[in-house]
């Protein structure tokens, strides 16, 4: 689904498979970005998304993931196995991707499955900038869910995205290294800047507008009360 000129959501909920989380496509200079890529499970939904967007997906040459976790980079050795598209991460989130370490990245808690390990090709750190015609897209290091996970400050045409990951809404827990003071401090980061529009990790294909009060609000509940009975994705529960 188009969001706005040269962005399209290829993958998430309502989109492909349910483990995946939103995987976005994105127009560059002469190439194309996934940010996130999804899970092995999404791989084939979310590669005919591209084609249905109008785009080769051996135009894809980078992989920009919000963290290393499976919902969000699990299918990396797919897109590097049949397009050679290469894996870009914050260093804090290397290790467990490179090693398929299933609890660090998720797999094994949350979606009773494994990760293969993925080389990962480059490294993304706070500041960094990537520009193209009517495009800037700033990486934000915004750790807590995991220590190296990432946002995206994006300007297409005058407008401003902030694609959020599991920065916003994603689960806290030991077992993956959250931590609360670092996620603390990524969250006033966000809410000192202004967006048109944000998007995040689990969310259907949409932009979601009033985006400084709703990322303020968010701010405002940010671990008011943990929440131990998280369901995992892989089990069928009779109750909701």
């Amino acid at each position: 689904m188009k969001l706005l000129n040269g962005i399209w959501q290829v993958g998430g909920p309502c989109l492909t498979h349910s483990f995946d989380a939103t995987a976005y496509l994105v127009e560059g200079d002469g190439e194309y970005i996934l940010i996130d890529c999804g899970t092995p499970e999404g791989y084939e939904q979310i590669r005919d998304n591209v084609r249905k967007a109008g785009v080769d997906p051996a135009k894809i040459t980078k992989i920009f993931g919000t963290h290393g976790h499976y919902d969000h980079v699990g299918a990396a050795h797919l897109w590097k196995e049949e397009f050679g598209v290469r894996l870009y991460l914050h260093e804090a989130d290397v290790k467990q991707v490179e090693e398929g370490d299933s609890e660090m990245t998720s797999a094994a808690i949350l979606y009773g499955t494994r990760s293969t390990p993925c080389q990962v090709d480059g490294l993304l750190k706070e500041g960094d900038l990537y520009e193209a015609k009517g495009l800037r897209l700033e990486v934000m290091h915004t750790p807590g869910h995991t220590m190296g996970s990432l946002c995206f400050d994006v300007t297409r045409d005058g407008y401003r995205l902030l694609i959020a990951g599991d920065t916003l809404w994603g689960g806290y827990s030991a077992k993956i290294g959250s931590d609360e003071a670092a996620w603390r401090g990524s969250l006033d980061k966000i809410t000192a800047r202004h967006y048109d529009y944000y998007t995040m990790g689990h969310v259907n294909a949409q932009l979601i507008a009033d985006a400084d009060t709703r990322l303020k609000e968010a701010k405002m509940a940010f671990a008011n009360y943990y929440n131990p009975w998280f369901k995992t994705f892989f089990e069928t529960y009779r109750y909701n």
